[in-house]
C-alpha cells in the first residue's frame, strides 16, 4: 500500500508540474495572436450543437468510414477508461475502493472492458492503415507524406501500453478480491482465470506493479501528447468551439486588426494589412496551427497537391506551426528582437518534413534567422511558405471540408495574399492585369461596359433593363444578375440566353442590370486584393440597394448563373450592410419544373456526368438541384467518383482562372480524365468557370488522343433542350416592362406570399458571386488575361 501511495503520487506531482508548465506556455503562446472578432464568440446554441456532432459524434471523421469508425471508437474509450485511473488512484489508497455510487454496476464494468476491446482493434486498424499507406513506399500519394510518422507510431505503441497494463491490473485483481465488478466484467475476469494459475501472492504484486504500471503509462502519454501533434486530444474541442459558423466555407471574412473589421479610409496607424508575419495572425489561427494532427485528409483531396503543385494545406499548417513554435522565444518576450542586419544564408537548414519538393526548405533552431524570416519568400529568401505553394491554392474549400478539427486553410492562405497585394506588391504578373481591368473597366477582361447587353441583342424576346427600359422593380420577382462572364463569355453566353429563355417561358418576370453590373470583386478578394473588393463590392450593393428601395430581404430575390457571383453577393455583401435572396438559376429552374411551370417533353437522351462547381457545391451544400434538372431532362445521370463534397476542382477558383499553371499537371486535365472515364457523352456544370476549364481540358484530351463526341453543357442548356418550345409564347421586344407595370400594383399587395414559393425552391441555402472566364482558346475574345496553362491569348 505504502509503495503505491509513494510512487504513485510522486510520478503524478512531478508530470503534474512538466505538463502545468507546458499547458501554461502553450496558452500564452496561443494568446500572443491578435485578438479574433465577435463572430467566434456569438450563436452558444449552435456551438454547443456543433460540439455534440463533430467532438461527440466525429461527424467530420466519419466521412471515412474505417478510419473514422476506429477513432470514434478510440476516442470514446479515452472517456471511459477515465473511470479506470479514478479507481487506480482511489486503490493507492484503499485496495478496495470504487467510484461512488457507480463503482460496483456491472454496465459500467461492462463499458471498461468493451471500450478497451474496441481500442485494441481500432489500434490495429490503424497500424495496418498506416502499413498500407506508408509514405515512404506510395511517396506523394499517401496522406501520411510528410507528417511526423514515428510520433504517430509512438502514440499507437503507447496506447497498446494502456491496454495491457490495464488487463495486467484487472486480471490480478479479480484474483486478490479487489475488483468491483461482477461478470459483465468479461475481459477482467477472463483476464483472471488466464492469471490464476499464478497464486494469490503473484496476483497481489502482479496487482501493485500493474497499478504503477498502468499509471506511469498515463501520465507519459500526457507528457507526450503535451509535445507532440497529438495536443489535438485537447485542443480540437477547443477550435472547434470558436470556428466560423457554420464552417469557414463560402465567404471570406474582411481583414480584421485586433477582432475589427479594418476601414480603409481610416486604418490605424499600427494596421496590418493581411498576414505578414507570424506575429499578425490571430489567436485562433495558432489555435489552427497547434490543433493540426497531421492526419493528411486535406492533403488527399487537394486539387493543387493531387496535381503535382507544392501545395499541400496540412503542410502548410505544420511550416507555420513548427515556424510559430520556434519563434516562441521573441513572441512571448523572452528574447529581444535581433537588431540590425541577420544573413539567412548561414541559417541551420531544417530537415523537417522531409519532403524534397520547392517550398518546404526551413530554417531550423530559434535564432535570430528564425525571428526575421519573411511568412512568404523562397528558399534563398529564407521564407516560411514558398510563393509557389501561397499561389496555387484554388480556394476550392476541399481542405476545410475534410478537416476533422476545423482549421481554416482557405483563410489564412488569403490573409497571406493580402498581405503580398497591398503591402510588398509581391504576386504573379497575370493578376496585375486583372487587377487593372477590374479597375478601369469592371470587368476582368477590359471589355466596354456597353457590351454588357450585347447578348440581349441576340434574342428575339424582351428582356428589361433596369435604368434602360424600366425605373423601378415594381411588378418584378427577380432580379437576373448576368455575371461578368455570362455577359462577355461566348459560352457562358449560351447559359445566360438559356437560362433567360426558361424564365419567360415560364412566366417569371425579372430585369436585369445591364451596363449598372460591374464584377461582383470576387477575383480581385480570392487574389488578396481586399481594397480592390471593397470598392466594386461598394458599388453594387449602392445599385442593389436602388433597385430594391423600399424592400425587405425576401422580397430582394436576385438569381445567379455563377456560382461566385452567388457566393459573394448572398454571404459576403452582408459584410457591407445588405443582404439579399440569392438563389442558382438551378435551384430556380429546378422549383420551377417542379411547379410544373416547365415541362420537359423531349427526353435527352444520353449519359450526362455532372461536374459539381466549388462555389456552388462544398462551398454552399446546393447538390440536388442540378442533378434533379439533369434526370428532369430524361438525360441518364452517370456520377463521377468524386462528386458531392468530395468533387475535384476544375482549377479556375481563387483566381487561379487568371495565372498560369506552369507546374504540374493541369488541374483541369486531372478533372477531365476523371469525367470521360465514365464514358458520358455530355458533361454538365452550373458554372462559367468550370465550363471554361471543363471544355479547354476536353480540347486538349481531344487533340492527343482523337477522341470525339464529347461535349460541355451547362444545366439550363440541357433543360431548355428537353422543352417543346413551339408552343412557348415569349414576351415580345418592349412588352415586359409594359406587362410588368401592369402587374406591379397587384405584386406589391401580394408581396408576402408571391416569393415564398420560390424562396424555397430547395433545401439548399443559396449563396453568390460573380466572375470571369479569360480569353484565351475558346474564350471567343481578345486580351492579356490568361487562363491557368493556357498559351497567351
Amino acid at each position: 500500500m505504502l509503495i503505491r501511495l509513494v510512487v504513485g503520487l510522486s510520478m503524478t506531482g512531478l508530470v503534474g508540474l512538466l505538463a502545468a508548465r507546458r499547458v501554461f506556455w502553450l496558452f500564452r503562446l496561443v494568446m500572443s495572436g491578435q485578438k479574433v472578432g465577435a463572430e467566434r464568440t456569438n450563436d452558444i446554441k449552435t456551438r454547443i450543437e456543433t460540439q455534440v456532432r463533430e467532438v461527440a459524434g466525429q461527424a467530420k471523421l466519419l466521412k471515412w468510414n474505417i478510419p473514422g469508425i476506429a477513432h470514434f471508437f478510440t476516442m470514446w474509450a479515452f472517456f471511459v477508461l477515465i473511470t479506470v485511473y479514478i479507481e487506480a488512484y482511489g486503490q493507492m489508497f484503499n485496495p478496495h475502493f470504487a467510484i461512488p455510487l457507480v463503482g460496483h454496476w456491472d454496465f459500467l464494468g461492462f463499458m471498461q472492458d468493451f471500450f478497451i476491446t474496441a481500442v485494441t482493434l481500432s489500434i490495429f486498424v490503424f497500424m495496418v492503415i498506416r502499413v498500407l499507406r506508408n509514405p515512404t513506399e506510395h511517396g506523394r500519394s499517401s496522406r501520411f507524406y510528410g507528417s511526423h510518422n514515428g510520433g504517430a507510431w509512438l502514440i499507437l505503441v503507447m496506447i497498446l501500453n494502456v491496454v495491457w497494463t490495464f488487463l495486467l491490473l484487472r486480471g490480478a485483481a479479480a484474483n486478490t478480491g479487489t475488483l468491483p465488478y461482477g461478470k459483465g466484467a468479461y475481459l477482467s475476469h477472463l483476464m483472471g482465470k488466464v492469471m490464476a494459475p499464478l497464486g494469490l501472492a503473484a496476483n497481489e504484486n502482479i496487482e501493485t506493479a500493474a497499478l504503477l504500471l498502468h499509471v506511469a503509462v498515463a501520465l507519459g502519454f500526457l507528457l507526450i501528447v503535451l509535445n507532440s501533434k497529438h495536443l489535438h486530444i485537447f485542443l480540437a474541442p477547443i477550435n472547434v468551439t470558436f470556428k466560423r459558423l457554420p464552417n469557414a466555407l463560402g465567404p471570406l471574412l474582411p481583414i480584421e486588426y485586433q477582432g475589427e473589421p479594418l476601414d480603409f479610409d481610416n486604418p490605424p496607424e499600427d494596421a496590418v494589412f493581411g498576414r505578414g508575419k507570424i506575429d499578425d495572425f490571430s489567436w485562433k489561427g495558432m489555435l489552427d496551427f497547434a490543433t493540426c494532427t497531421e492526419c493528411g485528409r486535406c492533403q488527399s483531396q487537394c486539387p493543387a497537391w493531387n496535381t503535382g503543385k507544392p501545395l499541400s494545406p496540412k503542410l502548410l499548417i505544420m511550416d507555420l506551426r513548427d515556424h510559430w513554435m520556434a519563434k516562441a522565444p521573441y513572441l512571448l518576450g523572452d528574447k529581444p528582437m535581433p537588431t540590425g542586419e541577420v544573413d539567412l544564408a548561414d541559417a541551420k537548414p531544417l530537415a523537417g518534413h522531409h519532403v524534397p519538393e520547392k517550398g518546404f526548405e526551413r530554417i531550423g533552431g530559434s535564432g535570430p534567422e528564425q525571428a526575421v524570416r519573411p511568412l512568404v519568400g523562397t528558399a534563398e529568401e529564407g521564407g516560411v511558405i514558398d510563393p509557389d505553394v501561397l499561389w496555387s491554392c484554388t480556394n476550392c474549400g476541399a481542405c476545410v471540408e475534410q478537416c476533422p478539427v476545423d482549421i481554416e486553410h482557405i483563410d489564412h492562405i488569403v490573409d497571406m495574399r493580402r498581405y503580398q497585394v497591398l503591402v510588398e506588391s509581391e504576386f504573379p504578373s497575370e493578376l496585375g492585369v486583372l487587377f487593372k481591368n477590374l479597375e478601369n473597366k469592371g470587368n476582368p477582361w477590359g471589355q466596354n461596359a456597353k457590351e454588357r447587353t450585347s447578348w440581349i441583342d441576340e434574342l428575339n424576346f424582351d428582356i428589361p433593363v433596369y435604368g434602360q427600359d424600366v425605373d423601378s422593380f415594381d411588378g418584378f420577382e427577380y432580379l437576373f444578375w448576368v455575371g461578368c462572364a455570362g455577359a462577355y463569355e461566348d459560352r457562358a453566353k449560351k447559359t445566360t440566353k438559356a437560362t433567360a429563355e426558361l424564365l419567360a417561358a415560364a412566366g417569371v418576370k425579372f430585369l436585369v442590370l445591364g451596363t449598372g453590373e460591374t464584377c461582383t470583386g470576387d477575383p480581385a478578394r480570392r487574389a488578396g486584393n481586399e481594397f480592390l473588393f471593397q470598392q466594386l463590392a461598394s458599388q453594387n450593393v449602392e445599385m442593389l440597394n436602388e433597385v430594391f428601395d423600399g424592400l425587405d430581404k425576401p422580397d430582394r430575390k436576385i438569381i445567379a448563373s455563377c456560382p461566385h457571383c452567388f457566393n459573394t453577393i448572398s454571404r459576403e455583401y452582408p459584410q457591407l450592410g445588405s443582404e439579399y435572396t440569392v438563389l442558382h438559376h438551378t435551384q430556380v429552374l429546378n422549383r420551377l419544373v417542379r411547379d410544373k411551370r416547365l415541362i420537359p417533353v423531349a427526353p435527352v437522351s444520353r449519359e450526362v456526368t455532372y461536374h459539381d462547381p466549388c462555389f456552388l457545391g462544398r462551398h454552399n451544400k446546393v447538390y440536388e438541384p442540378p442533378r434533379e434538372l439533369v434526370e428532369a431532362s430524361g438525360a441518364n445521370l452517370v456520377e463521377m467518383p468524386r462528386n458531392r463534397d468530395r468533387s475535384f476542382c476544375c482549377g479556375a477558383g481563387g483566381a487561379r482562372m487568371w495565372m498560369e499553371e506552369h507546374i504540374g499537371k493541369r488541374v483541369n486535365h486531372d478533372r477531365v480524365d476523371e469525367a470521360l472515364a465514365t464514358g458520358a457523352t455530355t458533361i454538365a456544370t452550373g458554372c462559367p468557370f468550370c465550363r471554361v476549364m471543363v471544355s479547354d481540358g476536353i480540347d486538349d484530351r481531344i487533340e492527343a488522343s482523337g477522341r470525339e463526341g464529347v461535349d460541355v453543357r451547362d444545366i439550363a442548356q440541357l433543360l431548355l433542350e428537353s422543352l417543346d418550345m413551339s408552343t412557348v409564347t415569349l414576351p415580345a421586344k418592349g412588352t415586359a416592362a409594359e406587362a410588368a407595370a401592369k402587374a406591379a400594383p397587384k405584386k406589391v399587395e401580394e408581396k408576402a406570399p408571391a416569393p415564398a414559393a420560390v424562396a424555397t425552391a430547395t433545401a439548399e441555402k443559396p449563396a453568390a458571386e460573380a466572375k470571369a472566364a479569360a480569353p484565351v482558346k475558346g474564350l471567343g475574345m481578345a486580351g492579356g488575361a490568361k487562363r491557368p496553362g493556357a498559351k497567351k491569348a
